[in-house]
């Protein structure tokens, strides 16, 4: 039956509470659900001893409520122990760590706009990434704060991670870099005129001082 496919212990938990409740009519409702799944080897004893009349459709309600709750719980609590496991589990690493350090040498740190006060360090899979967000986070920073770019990936020989360092001055100067205007070639022109705009006109030779 389609309905009882779709039955979960909890929603049989629900139902069996309500009002006016036939208890051998619920159980005959959902005898099929009870005997199939992971509930099956709990709930087919009190079933059996149901049929065999050595306990009333009533008490073997209870009974079964009982069963099913005790499985619900252990479901769920065994649902929230896998889930803080996966939540442990470690996270892949990303190959560089940018943060922005204040003038004592500390992470800097910003209000967010959920209101809360937030880090300024943020991991990225490319340098170029890193530095850009190193930028824009010193833009709207103080006069003292540097960045950091850090490798997770590659060291130096003293063994420590390689490490770019970000001064503010050159993030605001990448950042109010204006880019220059196109370049316009204009092809000269051959004219009778000079350049600069004076014209230069013929005049007939005058003869002075002859007879």
């Amino acid at each position: 039956m389609t309905t009882e496919r779709k039955m979960s212990p909890k929603g049989f938990l629900h139902k069996s509470t309500a009002k006016n409740l036939s208890a051998i009519a619920f159980l005959k409702a959902h005898r099929e659900w009870l005997l199939t799944g992971t509930l099956a080897s709990l709930t087919s004893p009190i079933l059996a001893k149901l049929d065999a009349g050595e306990v009333m459709p009533t008490p073997a309600l209870e009974l079964l409520k009982t069963v099913v709750l005790s499985h619900h719980i252990a479901s769920e609590i065994s649902k929230g122990e896998a889930a803080m496991e996966k939540a442990q589990e470690p996270k892949k690493s990303k190959n560089y760590i940018a943060t922005i350090l204040d003038g004592n040498g500390d992470i800097a740190t910003r209000i967010n706009a959920k209101g809360e006060v937030e880090d300024l360090q943020q991991s990225f899979d490319l340098p170029q990434e890193a530095s850009r967000w190193c930028d824009r986070r010193l833009f709207d920073g103080f006069a003292d704060w540097r960045g950091e770019v850090a490798s997770t990936k590659m060291h130096g020989q003293d063994g420590l991670p390689m490490v770019e360092h970000v001064a503010r001055i050159d993030s605001l100067a990448r950042i109010l870099k204006k880019p220059l205007p196109p370049v316009v070639h204009v092809k000269g022109v051959s004219t009778q005129s000079l350049g600069f705009g004076v014209k230069a006109k013929q005049t007939p030779n005058v003869r002075s001082n002859m007879g």
